[in-house]
């Protein structure tokens, strides 16, 4: 009986160590992985569910995290921008809105040619597209305090490379997770493109409307003040 006791009462213990080596193999491990074997590993990601929600979020925060420091704590010789004039919300709204609105867009246009990927799948790609550029960009960031003038070189190289890791994996992710070929994965990259275009027009439109209606209540409201009261 009292065997029995201490089985319902006892709980799994949580293993910190254990879950480090876990968090550092899906957080860095496997991005790396799928940067250096993109094919294979995009491959493993759509059919074997390789991807993990919590990572897509982190690399998400640290996208924006690197977007706040690099507007803060670059160099003098780099940052020209007014650390005073910064605003957080802005930051995070642009990393997290054109996230979205990708997401819908592609997941929108690969729906009308045939693509096997979900908005959870795209929406997973993309955050774990920014792994290389978030790493070198936070590089860039602190060798940014150290150089001189002449080794700005190393700075651009970093970022832009950076970059261009992002537009890697964000390539073979969507064609891993739609199971496109070349052909088709550029033809989608254009149709996303242009459903992103719809997508913000139709966003104007509404904010415009939206911007006139109340206009008009306003001007009716003081119209009415001004008769009547």
């Amino acid at each position: 009986m009292n065997s029995e006791i201490k089985k319902v009462r006892s709980f799994p213990r949580f293993n910190l160590k254990q879950a480090l080596k876990s968090f550092f193999r899906e957080a860095f491990v496997h991005p790396f992985y799928l940067l250096t074997h993109p094919i294979k590993g995009f491959d493993a990601f759509k059919r074997e569910k390789t991807s993990r929600g919590y990572v897509a979020i982190f690399y998400l925060v640290m996208m924006i995290i690197t977007q706040i420091l690099a507007y803060n704590k670059n160099g003098f010789l780099i940052n020209r921008r007014n650390p005073d004039d910064f605003n957080l919300f802005l930051t995070i709204a642009l990393v997290i809105f054109p996230v979205i609105i990708a997401t819908v867009a592609n997941w929108s246009s690969t729906v009308l040619m045939d693509g096997k990927g979900t908005m959870k799948e795209i929406f997973r790609v993309i955050c774990y597209s920014f792994f290389p550029y978030v790493w070198l960009g936070l590089l860039a960031t602190l060798i940014s305090n150290f150089i001189t003038i002449d080794e700005i070189i190393f700075f651009n190289f970093l970022t832009g490379l950076g970059a261009f890791l992002l537009v890697y994996l964000l390539f073979f992710g969507l064609m891993g997770i739609h199971e496109y070929g070349l052909l088709k994965t550029i033809l989608m990259i254009l149709a996303t493109i242009l459903a992103i275009a719809v997508i913000l027009f139709i966003m104007l439109l509404f904010l415009s409307l939206i911007q006139q209606v109340y206009a008009y209540i306003s001007s009716v409201y003081r119209e009415f003040v001004m008769r009547f009261l």
